[in-house]
């Protein structure tokens, strides 16, 4: 061996380096080595694992929202991953919904195996009750902790719902809220976890 690296190999080497002069820096900086970074800008620049990827779709831990969805908007490879796990852990899914070229907001998504409705508040009209109801077909059962994962091309959303009671939770939402937003879009794809 020569130790020359040719052609794609050296492509790669060289991405490999980097990235890890980059995770480097970054675990210098979360330790306090250097003073004049941003937090933010640390926070980006780790990577983000495996396990957080599973934490978020299964909302069995505390992650960092903002960090995981920009990765995996941005990041091929982790969008690769996400989409094969989300897959492999879902119970049921909504595919994107034909809809005739109006901007109107859905109101309700119904599969064979859940029910989601989006009821606005009487008490503030900025306000969106988010309704989950499973049914038998779903095999969920009381006391289970549904996740809603909402996926489009340009992004993700998570709605992460109380325990179950009566096959049905509920989330009171923010109009505005891009979690909401991205789950009454009617091209996103929803998957119940």
């Amino acid at each position: 061996m020569t130790g020359i690296i040719e052609g794609k190999d050296k492509v790669e080497a060289v991405f490999v380096t980097l990235q890890a002069v980059r995770g480097i820096k970054a675990r210098r900086e979360v330790d306090g080595l250097t003073e004049d970074v941003p937090e933010s800008e640390i926070r980006s620049a780790l990577p983000v694992m495996f396990g957080e990827l599973v934490h978020y779709i299964h909302g069995t831990a505390t992650v960092d929202e903002a960090r995981v969805k920009a990765v995996i908007s941005n990041d091929l490879t982790l969008r690769r991953q996400f989409n094969s796990l989300l897959i492999s852990s879902r119970v049921a899914m909504a595919p994107s919904q034909a809809q005739a070229s109006t901007d109107e907001i859905l109101e309700q998504r119904k599969t064979r195996e859940f029910t989601l409705l989006f009821k606005p508040s009487r008490a503030n009209e900025d306000q969106i009750y988010v309704l989950l109801t499973v049914h038998a077909e779903s095999g969920m059962v009381d006391g289970h902790r549904p996740v809603i994962i909402a996926s489009l091309a340009t992004g993700v959303g998570r709605l992460q719902f109380p325990p179950l009671k009566d096959k049905s939770a509920q989330l009171l939402l923010e109009a505005n809220d891009q979690r909401l937003i991205i789950a009454q879009n009617a091209d996103a794809e929803l998957s119940l976890i």
